[in-house]
């Protein structure tokens, strides 16, 4: 699509597995790659994230593609199982919604695992996130 600035957020930034790998696949196209540390569902740290983007090279598009795994089948759900797999999915997408909403973008893609229409047995956490 012709994107040649990229922020790429993960909670583990460049140390993410794979990281070092996709920056040199990215650089290779043509890509100028920043990685970034932050926790999304963070609404405070993204603010902040968001914040650093240079003039020169706007926001104009965000995709969030993050989920969190945590099977069980609904009768073994906590609350605190149900919430560590809303936040990065759920909560994170509002974020992004709330912090980039004036912004002028030509896309803004939330990534959703088929798992929310055809999952298996123990994922009604994750079908929820979704």
């Amino acid at each position: 699509h012709g994107v040649r600035h990229l922020v790429l957020t993960s909670r583990r930034g460049p140390q993410a597995p794979g990281a070092a790998e996709l920056r040199a696949e990215l650089v290779g196209l043509g890509a100028e790659v920043t990685f970034a540390a932050c926790d999304v569902a963070d609404r405070e740290a993204l603010a902040a994230l968001l914040a650093e983007v240079p003039e020169r090279h706007p926001l104009t598009a965000v995709v969030h593609a993050a989920g969190v795994l945590d099977d069980g089948v609904v009768q073994a759900l906590t609350s605190e199982r149900v919430a560590a797999v809303l936040r990065p999915k759920a909560d994170a997408a509002w974020h992004l919604h709330e912090l980039t909403r004036d912004a002028d973008l030509a896309a803004f893609v939330l990534f959703s695992s088929a798992a929310a229409t055809l999952g298996g047995p123990g994922q009604g956490n994750y079908a929820a996130a979704n």
